[in-house]
């Protein structure tokens, strides 16, 4: 028999739009989106890429003349060439193949070529709530610096492993410029209430549209997963749904983060089924 969730996880039910569409690649990367915010989106700012940068690659085929606005301080040329030389290093000291340099070219190959795109603004800059160092920037500042004030529909995408929690009350501030929010949660075995209370926040501007969990950890004793994908549309742009479905992954959507693993099955209390 199936496991299911206790009650007090069916506020994360979604609101099912029509047109969910995946993003990326059919791994860890991909994100589930709703097309038609995503064609009318004026923007797209994402918040930690690292080597895999499918979503954002998508997002430019469906929105040619859109700009994409990244933050990542974990990669850049200089994280780049600091991979270079530790990769000669380990070639030559342990008599490594050569493997690793291989994919190092390619990876740095794809990544000079992707942030040579015209429509594509890369920093290398860690994404906070308050500054502590020159390096660190806060929502705020991208806001004002990208002239992106008075834009709306921005489609916004987080995936910085934990600081996540520290920013979101930054990100609502901007909720009347922010058509969709595809957020990735970690820690939820030592996090569970302040990721609870994070969303509950959210729901009051915007419809939790889908989730996955992120098979590369665990689950918690309650069986929801440690980390977990979701994905949000603004109030303003989409009505609630009718349509509800309880058990997760969705076969036509969902792909493992990490393919050599099976999925994390998602199962909510149905109170109109018999358990």
């Amino acid at each position: 028999m199936k496991k299911t969730l206790p009650i007090d996880y069916n506020f994360l039910l979604p609101d099912i739009p029509p047109n969910l569409k995946r993003l990326g690649i059919e791994k860890d990367g991909g994100y589930i989106v709703n097309e038609d915010i995503i064609i009318k989106s004026s923007t797209l700012i994402t918040f930690g890429m690292g080597n895999e940068f499918s979503f954002e690659k998508d997002f430019l085929d469906m929105n040619k003349n859109k700009n994409v606005f990244i933050y990542d301080f974990s990669v850049g040329h200089k994280h780049y060439i600091r991979e270079f030389f530790k990769n000669i290093r380990r070639l030559f000291k342990f008599k490594r193949n050569i493997t690793d340099l291989i994919k190092w070219l390619k990876d740095y190959y794809n990544f000079t070529k992707f942030t040579s795109n015209k429509n594509v603004f890369f920093f290398s800059r860690k994404i906070c709530n308050k500054k502590n160092i020159t390096n660190d920037i806060t929502l705020q500042e991208i806001f004002e610096n990208q002239n992106l004030v008075n834009k709306d529909k921005i489609i916004l995408k987080i995936d910085i492993e934990g600081t996540e929690y520290n920013i979101i009350e930054d990100v609502l501030k901007y909720h009347n410029r922010i058509g969709h929010l595809i957020m990735e949660y970690h820690d939820l075995h030592i996090r569970k209430e302040e990721f609870f209370d994070n969303i509950k926040k959210i729901k009051k501007y915007f419809l939790l549209n889908h989730l996955h969990a992120n098979n590369y950890n665990k689950i918690n004793t309650d069986g929801f997963p440690i980390n977990i994908e979701v994905t949000f549309t603004n109030k303003k742009y989409q009505t609630t749904s009718n349509k509800k479905i309880y058990s997760y992954p969705r076969k036509e959507l969902d792909f493992p983060n990490n393919p050599k693993l099976p999925d994390i099955e998602i199962n909510f209390e149905n109170s109109n089924e018999p358990l």
